[in-house]
């Protein structure tokens, strides 16, 4: 790499678009979802029962501007990005143009499946993809890079149980059943699983909160795991590779 392709990559991880790739379609989602949920219950789409709907196109809207905005300022959309942003758009699609609440509420489990198949899948392969996501901000050797992208493969695991967890217990059970290659998803009545009741409350807004309450998670196993990142970073050899 060209000491100017390294200095438009480092650019580039701390463009502001870097953060609201994450953040902003998250808060765009919440604040619609919020908004609309204060509307009246009423006939029709601008309804308050309809809030899951209007903030799942916002979510849809903002992350398509963000890669939008990468593309304009011909900045390198991140794979994580990319693969986020389709299953943003192929579940919202499915969202509203089936007023199926349930498949916006997999979105996010299906988004961290991938993301963990992806990065153990290329482990099991012998292609490290979060080294070479990564690898620009840190000199690690590849046993660091190995264990740093097996946890994050299980934390993003975590994260999809997670979803599962809060999104079942605390959201209703959808009018109609959702169902796949003849199994069923989510039924459209409540249901034990574990002794526990599920789909019998109305508390959608503690999962959609939730996916804000995602952030800090993640920043907390971050520094979980900066110890481990500052034992084998190597500044000063990166820095001898750069000049």
């Amino acid at each position: 790499m060209t000491d100017a392709q390294d200095t438009a990559d480092k650019q580039q991880s701390k463009s502001p678009t870097s953060l609201w790739a994450e953040l902003g379609p998250t808060i765009a989602f919440i604040l619609t979802y919020t908004l609309m949920g204060r509307v009246p219950d009423q006939d029709g789409m601008f309804s308050g029962d309809k809030a899951i709907f209007w903030a799942t196109g916002a979510l849809m809207l903002s992350t398509a501007i963000v890669i939008g905005l990468k593309l304009s300022r011909k900045e390198k959309v991140p794979p994580m990005l990319i693969l986020s942003g389709s299953v943003v758009g192929f579940f919202g699609v499915l969202t509203i143009a089936l007023q199926q609440e349930a498949f916006a509420y997999i979105k996010p489990t299906i988004i961290n499946l991938l993301f963990a198949a992806v990065i153990l899948g290329g482990l099991a392969a012998g292609k490290n993809l979060w080294k070479l996501m990564l690898e620009h901000a840190f000199e690690l050797p590849d046993n660091a890079w190995n264990t740093l992208a097996f946890r994050w493969g299980l934390f993003f695991i975590f994260l999809a149980v997670l979803n599962e967890c809060i999104w079942r217990y605390f959201c209703p059970a959808p009018e109609t059943p959702l169902t796949f290659l003849g199994l069923t998803l989510v039924p459209s009545e409540p249901y034990t699983l574990f002794g526990i009741e599920l789909g019998s409350r109305d508390q959608e807004g503690v999962w959609a909160w939730m996916k804000l309450v995602n952030f800090p998670i993640v920043i907390g196993f971050m520094l979980l795991n900066l110890p481990y990142v500052m034992k084998y970073w190597s500044p000063d050899k990166k820095d001898e590779a750069e000049s």
